[in-house]
């Protein structure tokens, strides 16, 4: 299973995370991903100034300053496997 954690510590909530999470969780959830990603509020990830951030496990890819224009590559790249 792949788990990304999006932090929802008060930095990156205050650029919009919580935002960030709800449209991955939608949009995971209408690709029929869900089944095989999770996504989970997490705490903070030590980098608050380039926030809002998330990491991907396994693998520990992180992701810095992401926006919600960025959701859609994402998930994209999850569909074809790419993550």
């Amino acid at each position: 299973m792949i788990r990304i954690y999006i932090c929802l510590g008060p930095h990156c909530r205050s650029r919009g995370s919580a935002d960030i999470l709800s449209t991955l969780e939608q949009q995971l959830r209408q690709a029929h991903l869900l089944q095989r990603i999770e996504c989970i509020a997490g705490g903070c990830q030590d980098r608050c100034a380039l926030g809002p951030n998330l990491r991907i496990y396994p693998g520990g890819r992180k992701m810095h300053c992401v926006t919600l224009q960025a959701i859609g590559s994402l998930v994209a790249q999850l569909i074809d496997g790419g993550v």
